[in-house]
């Protein structure tokens, strides 16, 4: 059994013989047939195969370091195919004998032995193209083969390589969409802010079955994108001339794009949320439409190079938007059972505050005085947004019937 499993069964046991579930016998006989194991780093036999393994391979790397220009290509490239479909293999191998954690993790080796052939052959055969265009190559042909296995590991691989991907992509003034954000340097975080409520739309389109750990790991990763977008969003009268310096006047064709196709993904996404009446169900879908609607109107502004007070509305605008959006995530994460909306709901809130804070009190202390200050707020807020975290996700997590 799972060590999660046998600790889980321990913290859960008491209750029972509390609520008489069960008897104090009847546990203990439940306990004993289910031992609690060490965790796999704690086992001699792991981490000896683990140190063993990993000097294997330094002498292997080292070996073939120093005689690289005296490989020939076949054998170079031989050699990493056979490495790949070693570890594919073997991780096909070992989940069918159960092991599927260690089946997990060759499959993630080979995911990155594939970054590794892709490399090699553009070094080998002098082939045109940027590092960008090697990523982008690397997860387009490999996410497609870890839903096929299906590999969770690999899935999370390879929406890491795009998200590595899209980062280069953003930041190659050569590229379509580089070359809006430099224009404007403000346009880059509407484009990470679009770009993550792509990504939350693509978790959501996973659904609740064989690919619900996919989607947890998507949502939050474009949670977390959307937060850290909008927060210099709201703060752009704060930060001068920045937001003003570039080639305003341009219309960027290709953050506009962006943001259509989020807003598209965002539509799409609505109906693989859990079942509930249609008004319900559009909630989420609405919060986050209001998002993009506010990088739209973001956008528009920076084009005309409008005036401060304008900016000004737009913070507090921003403000509103990411306390509605907090709101949605943790009345509709206490509806559907999703703990990780409660809690990025939360920090929402908290991280909101902590800004909001920052820009009212900022210019009216002293440097040494705000910080101590909103050390002690950012203390007491989270103290104050854990007891609520806990009381929702408590509340969640009990029984229909028992409210």
């Amino acid at each position: 059994m799972a060590p999660s499993f046998t600790r889980r069964l321990r913290q859960e046991t008491p209750s029972w013989v509390r609520d008489g579930v069960v008897t104090a016998q009847q546990a203990e006989t439940i306990l004993a047939r289910y031992p609690e194991s060490g965790r796999w780093f704690q086992r001699p036999i792991v981490v000896f195969s683990v140190l063993g393994g990993a000097l294997v391979v330094l002498a292997v790397a080292l070996l073939v370091a120093h005689n690289w220009h005296e490989i020939p290509r076949w054998a170079k490239l031989a050699g990493v195919l056979t490495f790949l479909l070693g570890a594919h293999a073997g991780g096909l191998v070992l989940r069918a004998r159960g092991q599927g954690l260690m089946g997990e993790g060759l499959f993630v080796l080979g995911g990155g032995l594939f970054l590794v052939g892709i490399a090699l052959l553009g070094q080998i055969y002098n082939l045109a193209g940027g590092e960008s265009d090697a990523v982008l190559l690397w997860w387009a042909l490999l996410l497609p083969a870890a839903y096929v296995l299906p590999s969770i590991a690999l899935i999370a691989l390879g929406w890491l390589g795009a998200s590595v991907w899209f980062w280069m992509f953003v930041l190659d003034r050569m590229t379509w969409l580089g070359r809006d954000i430099y224009s404007n340097g403000s346009l880059g975080a509407v484009a990470f802010g679009a770009a993550g409520v792509l990504v939350w739309a693509l978790g959501a389109l996973h659904g609740d079955g064989e690919f619900r750990r996919a989607r947890q790991l998507l949502e939050q990763l474009g949670l977390l994108t959307i937060l850290v977008a909008m927060v210099p969003l709201g703060l752009l009268r704060q930060l001068g001339a920045w937001w003003s310096s570039g080639e305003a006047t341009r219309w960027p064709v290709a953050v506009l794009v962006l943001l259509g196709l989020a807003a598209v993904a965002v539509g799409v996404a609505s109906f693989r949320l859990p079942p509930d009446r249609p008004v319900v169900r559009a909630g989420p879908a609405a919060a986050l439409l209001l998002v993009l609607l506010y990088l739209f109107a973001v956008t528009l502004q920076l084009i005309h190079r409008a005036a401060a007070d304008v900016f000004r509305m737009l913070g507090w605008t921003n403000w509103a938007i990411l306390l509605v959006v907090a709101l949605a995530l943790i009345l509709y994460g206490a509806r559907w059972d999703r703990s990780a909306w409660i809690n990025w709901g939360v920090i929402w809130i908290g991280v909101d505050a902590v800004a909001r804070y920052v820009e009212l009190v900022g210019t009216m202390l002293q440097a040494s005085a705000l910080f101590a200050a909103t050390g002690l707020f950012v203390i007491a807020l989270g103290g104050a947004l854990e007891l609520l975290r806990r009381r929702v996700t408590a509340r969640t997590m009990a029984p229909r019937g028992s409210a």
